[in-house]
């Protein structure tokens, strides 16, 4: 008599232990990880002159605003100018009710300022990197510190 061979089922492995391990893997990592030591760490651009602080003194802040008064027209790069430079450009600054038409006549003021206090550059539309470089570089020849650029939205 011949024996008829029966069909196997497939067998399937048992999915039990890799399921254990992998909890037990994730209970480990969960109990040795340390979240307190993220806390402090993290750096926040926080406004220096605002806020709940320890001293209830109000720090003056200077506000230096640039606006393009005539735009100018934009020389092609060559030989003889530098990249995005200008004939007939002009710029006004501001600071408080104080108005000026360049940074020479600008800096006896600013030279009269309290160098302690932060200064804030405020660059309005039309003006270039190279308008901001020429501002910061004098803010820092005079002795300012604390300098930081204000972010505008104008729509004109």
């Amino acid at each position: 008599m011949t024996r008829r061979k029966r069909p196997q089922a497939a067998r399937q492995p048992d999915m039990t232990p890799m399921i254990d391990v992998t909890f037990l893997l994730l209970v480990f990592f969960i109990v040795t990880l340390n979240i307190r030591q993220l806390e402090g760490r993290l750096d926040a651009a926080l406004p220096k002159d605002r806020g709940t602080g320890k001293s209830s003194e109000q720090i003056d802040k200077t506000d230096i605003l640039v606006f393009v008064s005539e735009p100018g027209q934009l020389i092609q790069e060559g030989k003889d100018s530098a990249p995005w430079a200008y004939e007939g450009r002009r710029l006004r600054y501001e600071i408080g009710t104080h108005r000026f038409d360049s940074l020479d006549a600008m800096q006896p003021y600013l030279a009269s300022l309290d160098l302690e206090a932060p200064l804030s550059l405020d660059l309005r539309k039309g003006t270039t990197n190279g308008d901001a470089i020429a501002l910061l570089d004098r803010s820092i020849a005079l002795g300012f510190q604390d300098i930081s650029f204000a972010g505008t939205f104008e729509n004109h």
